[in-house]
């Protein structure tokens, strides 16, 4: 099953869709899940610019060795399975620290199922903080998603600790408001 467009296909479809290189289909299927796999990828990688050569590299695999791949099961869950070791292979491949723990992973369908939610969320609130003032917005990212503490920010923005905290409420407030749809938490 796809994403957003409601745009569903099979496996079966998918495989098919492969091997006849059928570049409508293909496209779709970027369409569907290149931001939630550049997503995951960022989640291992750590790095926008390889992220995105991770999701790129693996595009161009099923196009290119199309003839050659089955996907069986979910869709979605073959390119996270994909995905994820074209990431944890690029760790290994820079040499960077990649625990036993990491190297062992497999994904089992509940936590694929978590990944998904995860990501959902994720690719929501990216979307929702567009809606943010500049600043504000790029004061959550950094905060959210670059993982920089509130003193960092700060020091790199040149701005007061206090203007962060201020803008971080703001950020959390209107993204609150806006993914429960102004409904109250019970």
């Amino acid at each position: 099953m796809m994403t957003q467009d409601g745009y569903h296909i099979s496996a079966e479809e998918a495989t098919e869709a492969l091997r006849s290189r059928n570049a409508g289909v293909f496209q779709k299927i970027y369409t569907a899940y290149s931001e939630e796999l550049f997503l995951l990828a960022y989640r291992w990688v750590r790095d926008n610019d390889l992220a995105k050569e991770v999701v790129q590299s693996l595009f161009a695999h099923l196009w290119e060795k199309g003839q050659q791949i089955e996907i069986t099961g979910n869709v979605r869950h073959y390119l996270y399975r994909s995905i994820t070791n074209r990431s944890i292979n690029e760790l290994k491949r820079r040499s960077r620290n990649v625990s036993e723990e990491v190297l062992q992973w497999q994904a089992d369908d509940a936590s694929l199922h978590d990944i998904t939610d995860h990501l959902l969320l994720q690719k929501e609130i990216v979307r929702l903080s567009q809606g943010l003032a500049p600043r504000c917005r790029e004061i959550f990212l950094l905060s959210r998603f670059e993982g920089m503490e509130p003193a960092e920010i700060a020091e790199r923005l040149g701005i007061t600790l206090n203007t962060v905290y201020f803008q971080l409420a703001v950020a959390l407030k209107y993204l609150r408001n806006h993914l429960l749809d102004g409904k109250k938490l019970q």
